[in-house]
């Protein structure tokens, strides 16, 4: 008995067309959809850390705005000239109010960082150890921002201490023909 040939190729497009179907359709759709599976759960991992990056990130901002707000009230401490002597009255009597002798003040030149100057002073002064944090604190306190680059103290006795000081008087050098 013989098989129709329209009953082979019948036989072979209904084989033939879910096969098809499936190299041309359905499998490159599971490998597509295997590839969106596997970066879903790459960014889900990456979103499970979102609220500590979000927290870090608040963290960072708001220490930004408090050194900028610092940046701003040191700005306003510096003078636009190093008024050198009116400060040196200033510490002069700072030191009398503390208790304390002064014994010299030298100015040791002016340098210049761009914007800002800079103006060496050094102070001497003999007394007592709460005399000279007592100075240091007054100094702290002043209008002025006046950073401490050395202080060097030496007991004398039980009750003096000398102490010598290296302050910078920063100054806005703009301009400055000083």
């Amino acid at each position: 008995m013989r098989i129709p040939l329209k009953y082979i190729c019948l036989v072979c497009v209904l084989l033939s067309t879910p096969l098809l179907a499936w190299l041309t359709v359905y499998g490159p759709t599971n490998e597509a959809v295997k590839d969106v599976s596997s970066e879903i759960k790459v960014r889900t991992r990456q979103l499970a850390n979102i609220s500590e990056v979000n927290s870090q990130y608040r963290k960072i901002k708001n220490a930004i705005e408090i050194i900028s707000n610092a940046s701003e009230v040191a700005s306003a401490k510096i003078p636009m000239q190093h008024q050198a002597e009116q400060w040196l009255g200033e510490a002069s009597a700072a030191a009398e109010r503390s208790g304390l002798i002064v014994r010299s003040v030298t100015i040791t030149g002016k340098r210049g960082d761009g914007e800002i100057g800079v103006l060496p002073v050094n102070m001497e002064v003999s007394g007592t150890f709460a005399g000279v944090y007592g100075l240091v604190q007054q100094f702290e306190q002043m209008d002025r921002l006046i950073p401490i680059n050395r202080l060097d103290i030496r007991r004398n006795n039980d009750a003096s201490v000398d102490a010598t000081l290296v302050l910078h008087l920063l100054f806005s050098d703009v301009g400055d023909e000083k």
